[in-house]
């Protein structure tokens, strides 16, 4: 009996030292602050996620009004604060993102933008999405930015993201630039055939021989002592 009440005894205490311990240790804990997080530093924004939150904002222009200005109000817009602002030094084309519905490019671009007023494109192409954008062989410094700087050719359409229309004046505009002289260009290296310019370059084979030339050989095979008997047909005295 005794026995079994001491077991009770020092079981209980042996209890209530436990609790005591888990009661300080959770208090010990429960008192201690926690440290304060750190807010992460954003990340620098890059031009590729300026694009992307741009996509995500902007809204389609698919049947929206398209109007072209005229050549002296784009002239003046090319010139603006409003031009600078949007595009700064960069070509028109640089940021332009286009659409695709899979992982590969097509090779091509569209046709046109627009039709009868409208736009019929939800992402137009650098040129036809900016109203104030006009190729025209008077606006130089739009030019100037479809052409490369090294071959003097017009940059690739996957690279400038134009539209076969725009395409198709972007080479009319350049073509008459070049004839006014608004811009240079490098003239193709060209090989001409001298000898259809100069007789005296000509093969003998190809040359026409001369009066003269024709006696002395008339001569030389009909093995004649005496010009008195010489004879010409009539083809060897007009072939010269």
């Amino acid at each position: 009996m005794l026995s079994s009440r001491f077991l009770s005894l020092r079981f209980h205490s042996l209890i209530s030292v436990h609790r005591a311990c888990l009661s300080i240790s959770s208090t010990h804990h429960a008192a201690k602050p926690a440290a304060p997080e750190t807010p992460a530093e954003p990340a620098a924004p890059t031009a590729q996620s300026a694009q992307l939150a741009h996509n995500k904002t902007k809204t389609s222009l698919r049947g929206t009004p398209y109007k072209v200005t005229d050549i002296e109000t784009s002239l003046r817009y090319m010139e603006s604060d409003a031009y600078k602002t949007v595009y700064g030094k960069d070509p028109v084309w640089k940021n332009y993102v286009r659409n695709r519905t899979n992982q590969r490019l097509p090779h091509y671009t569209r046709d046109f933008c627009a039709e009868e007023g409208l736009y019929i494109r939800g992402n137009p192409c650098p040129i036809c999405r900016d109203e104030y954008l006009l190729l025209d062989y008077r606006n130089v410094k739009l030019l100037k930015q479809f052409v490369n700087d090294h071959t003097g050719e017009i940059e690739p359409v996957l690279k400038t993201s134009i539209c076969q229309a725009q395409l198709r004046n972007l080479r009319v505009a350049l073509r008459k630039a070049y004839d006014f002289g608004l811009m240079p260009y490098e003239v193709p290296f060209r090989t001409y055939d001298y000898r259809d310019y100069y007789p005296e370059l000509r093969e003998e084979k190809d040359r026409t021989p001369s009066l003269l030339m024709t006696i002395l050989q008339n001569i030389q095979d009909q093995k004649l002592t005496n010009l008195d008997d010489l004879t010409l047909t009539d083809e060897q005295l007009h072939a010269t």
